[in-house]
């Protein structure tokens, strides 16, 4: 329902209907103004060979030197879930297991129903601010951190002994850290195969960037992967994403000041509508349920109908919730909110 509901938003404001799009995860914010002058540079400069299916070397030593690792240790590819679907296709195929805390983003049970993978879910709660003690033992784990619906940040303590619990055990830990440019607060690298996106943190998001960071022998099987299917990421998108990365104290404190106001007037207003939620700890989104609320996807389409689109909490894996993504200025956000109150009634 996830994408059928984008798909019907889009359908809705083509014929003509107001709708405040907060169902999908667009920051809605321009794209830097050095990326896209790195961009403009490089493709004036007419170079339009194959590159490296790894990515470009000085791209990827950058990388090497904001991730604390080698440059081996680095490949790029078209966004971070290209990069996703390589792993998982790489570490878990038809038959083998993938051990997913709930909720989850729901590309990564997508994911797995492409390739054949067994789920092997783990639940958490609002109450236990969607915390997880353990994994089971699966061939891969993939772990959202900042978590991708609820914008909290799993403690480092107990998010480090699962994961060393789980890698004692053969398994394969993915941990997805989209969004952690934009996280209010710092918290550790833990994992020894993360992925990074510049869609949320540098509001890229149709460009199509991100890379992995992995032991060079799932380096190696990556860059295969690459050389196979996407061939290589374009030279001139790669050039913006140096800009970024170059730029990124101040690209990052701006956006960051704005997910936090965004954040902050969400919180407000869902608090006074009797909304109950996990604070986010980080942008872009706030996961939210109400007494009022039966069955959220039926919630969902109502909505829609007052013209404000969310996303249904059953497709992330807790029915009974919504997930709001805050890319709209605050005042939006509480007008918005405000018509989701009423369509509890």
């Amino acid at each position: 329902m996830f994408y059928e509901l984008a798909e019907r938003t889009l359908a809705l404001e083509r014929s003509g209907k107001k709708i405040l799009r907060l169902n999908i995860g667009d920051t809605n914010l321009p794209a830097p103004r050095c990326a896209v002058e790195a961009a403009v540079k490089s493709m004036k400069e007419g170079k339009s060979g194959y590159g490296a299916a790894s990515g470009l070397r000085e791209f990827r030593e950058l990388i090497a030197a904001r991730e604390g690792c080698s440059h081996e240790n680095v490949v790029v590819g078209p966004g971070s879930k290209h990069l996703l679907f390589a792993l998982l296709s790489l570490l878990a195929g038809k038959g083998k297991s993938v051990a997913l805390p709930l909720p989850s983003w729901p590309a990564y049970s997508l994911i797995c129903a492409q390739l054949g993978s067994k789920l092997k879910t783990v639940d958490s709660s609002l109450e236990k601010n969607w915390e997880f003690n353990t994994l089971p033992k699966a061939d891969v784990a993939v772990i959202c951190n900042p978590l991708n619906p609820t914008s909290t940040i799993y403690k480092s303590s107990g998010l480090r002994s699962a994961i060393e619990e789980a890698e004692k055990n053969g398994t394969h830990v993915i941990v997805d850290e989209a969004y952690r440019g934009i996280a209010f607060e710092k918290f550790p690298k833990l994992g020894s195969i993360r992925l990074r996106s510049f869609s949320k943190e540098f509001s890229l998001e149709s460009w199509r960037l991100g890379y992995a960071i992995a032991p060079e022998n799932i380096a190696k099987k990556l860059e295969r992967f690459n050389q196979i299917t996407c061939t290589c990421v374009p030279g001139f998108i790669q050039a913006a994403g140096v800009a970024c990365i170059e730029n990124e104290k101040e690209l990052l404190n701006t956006n960051r000041k704005i997910w936090k106001q965004r954040a902050d007037a969400a919180c407000s207003a869902l608090r006074a509508h009797g909304f109950k939620f996990a604070t986010p700890q980080s942008g872009i989104y706030a996961f939210a349920t109400h007494e009022g609320i039966g069955d959220s996807d039926e919630y969902v389409i109502a909505l829609l109908e007052k013209g404000v689109a969310v996303a249904p909490g059953s497709e992330f894996g807790a029915p009974g919730f919504i997930r709001i993504c805050l890319n709209q200025p605050s005042e939006t956000l509480k007008e918005a909110i405000g018509k989701m109150a009423q369509a509890l009634n």
